[in-house]
């Protein structure tokens, strides 16, 4: 496919983006509709058994802005030409406006228009930077193709570290947040109070804590093996985390198996692998 034909593709793709968002924001109900459909589906999920998508509604709409807002970037990318740096930051500043623009949109309509407005520009800014990161990723990846020997002396010693630390983490007989879970509601119940979000529970800061547990693990695999190995930090984090789900739900009483946690972790290692490739490649034009 050549440039020309990709980037006509993705314009269009583009357009009919902005007309599905412009439809969901003018016609009447239709974003309660499609917000009720997200929720019945979520349910169903949860039906099919214990620990399958236990997440909170609030914070599973919050998750699907995060995603659909994560495309920006990487669509305003496809959809030009440039590969420059600057370039780079300046699509990342053009998705934050259009973010900010349609969490003012959404917060019109609202009952309470500031708590829509934090909850969806908050979301919405967290998938621009994740999009953000998948941009310069994809313009990194020629020069960190291969890792050096000396990010891989380096890279071997933290593994070992952090591997160690997985295992105990892992294998704990009672989670290792116990002790800390009612500093923790406070400290939530606090930051509501201040104004954050009400999808921002205890759910919502434990499944990020488990995304940010895994991203040495995908930031690992390409400091040893280069930017050609991305599928196996990918890959691996998704194993990984059902193998330590697995030896819980078998021989930890105390801990609980969840597909909430492997969609964490695998998260988590993809956005290491990202994180990787951004530093080798930058590591490599130094």
């Amino acid at each position: 496919m050549t440039t020309a034909t990709r980037t006509a593709i993705v314009r269009i793709v583009l357009s009919v983006a902005v007309v599905m968002v412009v439809a969901v924001l003018l016609v009447p109900g239709l974003a309660d509709r499609l917000r009720s459909g997200v929720v019945a589906g979520v349910g169903a999920l949860r039906a099919l058994g214990h620990g399958t998508l236990a997440l909170g509604d609030g914070f599973v709409l919050a998750m699907g802005v995060t995603v659909a807002t994560a495309l920006l970037p990487v669509l305003l990318a496809g959809a030009s030409r440039a590969s420059r740096p600057d370039a780079i930051r300046r699509r990342s500043v053009a998705s934050g406006v259009v973010v900010l623009l349609l969490a003012v949109a959404a917060a019109l309509p609202a009952a309470y228009p500031g708590d829509r407005f934090r909850s969806v520009a908050l979301a919405g800014l967290v998938g621009v930077g994740i999009g953000a990161l998948a941009d310069a990723a994809w313009h990194a990846r020629a020069r960190a193709a291969h890792a050096s020997g000396r990010t891989r002396r380096v890279a071997w010693t933290l593994a070992a570290a952090y591997g160690l630390v997985v295992v105990l983490v892992a294998t704990a007989g009672s989670p290792v947040d116990g002790g800390a879970y009612p500093t923790l509601v406070r400290a939530i119940a606090a930051g509501q109070r201040l104004g954050a979000p009400g999808w921002l529970g205890y759910d919502a800061v434990e499944f990020t804590a488990n995304v940010l547990f895994f991203v040495p693990f995908g930031f690992f695999v390409l400091l040893l093996f280069g930017a050609r190995a991305w599928w196996v930090g990918m890959l691996g984090g998704f194993v990984a985390s059902c193998a330590i789900e697995t030896v819980q739900a078998l021989f930890l009483p105390a801990r609980f198996a969840s597909v909430d946690d492997v969609l964490a972790n695998t998260s988590g290692a993809v956005l290491g692998v990202l994180v990787g490739v951004v530093v080798l490649g930058r590591a490599r034009r130094s």
